[in-house]
């Protein structure tokens, strides 16, 4: 599966984006809420809604974890609920050996 530069790129650029798709791939493939990736990932919950959807001029929604096809929203009872997309399975298996590779020169 190829996986684009620039999403590499985005999710290297923002600690708490990595941190938050580290997240969905342990519960994947249940969807949470905003204010339980908030908690666990130890970030304000309008931190966690930009990196997930985009937030004015501090997050780029086009980099946002929705835009890069990393992430999805699920929309029950008026609730909406985030959950990691199979393309966003693949790249946290990249980063996540992309990592390993690179701690060995650490």
């Amino acid at each position: 599966m190829y996986i684009d530069p620039f999403v590499i790129r985005a999710i290297n650029r923002s600690e708490l984006r990595k941190r938050i798709l580290l997240y969905l791939n342990e519960i994947y493939p249940s969807p949470t809420y905003l204010a339980e990736i908030a908690r666990v990932v130890k970030s304000d919950p309008s931190n966690v809604k930009g990196a997930l959807v985009g937030l004015g001029n501090r997050y780029n929604g086009s980099s946002s974890l929705v835009s890069l096809g990393l992430v999805e929203i699920v929309e029950r009872d008026g609730f909406k609920y985030y959950k990691l997309t199979e393309y966003g399975k693949k790249v946290v298996e990249l980063l996540k050996s992309y990592n390993l590779y690179y701690n060995r020169f650490m």
